[in-house]
């Protein structure tokens, strides 16, 4: 058996591909199982991932109908063989030596996971390292508690997402089973939350390497998160649904408030995205967004976060629904 498994689902990224890959098989730790997942990709990526697997023994490919990222990931665990598991997206690469160094790490520590920082890289050009504000080192669980427990969903300065992400890690396998942790498939975008968010309450331990940046996530403009999603807060709205399906049911540690955060950090995301649309258009979506039942019972009970004056003050008009105002404001500000 390889001592780490990397699940890599593909799709509809002839133009990376290989930059991946390559990043993968020159890892200086040989022992691995790399895992490509062709996800129903129309194009020419399911006879690519053929052709490597064809000249490295390393290399697995699953062939499966189209089903979306966390669908893949599963499949792609469902085979692994590695005593350890790491996820990388396909338009991405990762330093040479990421998994030698974050092996060397979880066994020398004895955690269930270990976290790196990653590099940004915007349109293949501006490189900038991406961190957290929570210190280096080794996390008992006593300082999980203490420390990570109060920002696992959402942090109190709403201005990023969970804190734990799933591509800058890796995972003890006999951990991920022992708590049947799995991707949710019936969330299309921003998937590995749920996941990232549970690992964080089961583990007992983990190790976060501050300041280094093993895995290079690639920001294309075409790419962009701000772009437009048709159905984006539907699918905000259920992956939140799905958060309180969990931590409403765990009784050591109230998460209710991070859990408003959530969904108001993502309705400031989906404003962000309408931007793009027409005013007329805009505006409507804004509208649907802050008259959502979802929304109105986020800001219900809720004091406003200790934030700059500028983010309160559009938190508060989101609170009153100022729709019209919003768009302009957040269009020409």
């Amino acid at each position: 058996m390889p001592l780490v498994s990397i699940v890599v689902p593909v799709y509809k990224v002839e133009k990376y591909l290989e930059r991946c890959v390559k990043s993968l098989l020159c890892q200086t730790l040989h022992d691995i199982e790399i895992i490509l997942v062709d996800d129903g990709s129309p194009d020419r990526c399911p006879q690519i991932c053929d052709e490597y697997a064809s000249r490295d023994e390393r290399i697995k490919v699953v062939h499966k109908r189209n089903g979306g990222l966390s669908s893949a990931r599963n499949a792609g665990l469902l085979v692994a063989t590695g005593s350890y598991i790491g996820f990388v997206d396909s338009d991405d690469d990762v330093s040479l030596d990421m998994y030698e160094r974050m092996l060397t790490i979880i066994e020398k520590y004895n955690t269930d996971f270990v976290m790196s920082d990653y590099l940004r890289i915007a349109d293949d050009k501006s490189t900038s390292l991406k961190t957290t504000d929570i210190h280096q080192g080794l996390y008992t669980k006593q300082q999980i508690r203490k420390d990570i427990f109060p920002q696992l969903i959402m942090s109190e300065c709403i201005d990023y997402g969970p804190l734990l992400s799933v591509c800058r890690c890796l995972y003890r396998h006999s951990f991920l089973k022992k708590y049947h942790i799995f991707f949710d498939e019936e969330v299309r975008w921003s998937e590995d939350n749920i996941f990232s968010s549970i690992v964080g309450y089961h583990c007992n331990s983990f190790y976060y390497m501050k300041g280094e940046g093993l895995y290079h996530y690639y920001h294309n403009q075409d790419s962009i998160t701000t772009s437009y999603r048709k159905g984006a807060w539907q699918v905000y709205c259920t992956m939140n649904k799905h958060l309180h399906l969990f931590f409403d049911n765990v009784s050591d540690y109230d998460f209710s408030r991070q859990l408003k955060l959530h969904q108001i950090y993502y309705a400031c995301n989906c404003i962000a995205m309408e931007l793009g649309l027409s005013s007329e258009k805009a505006i409507e979506g804004i509208r649907t967004i802050l008259n959502s039942n979802e929304l109105q019972n986020a800001f219900s009970d809720f004091d406003l976060p200790q934030v700059s004056f500028k983010l309160k003050f559009f938190l508060f008009l989101m609170k009153k629904r100022c729709s019209k105002l919003i768009y302009w404001l957040k269009k020409y500000s």
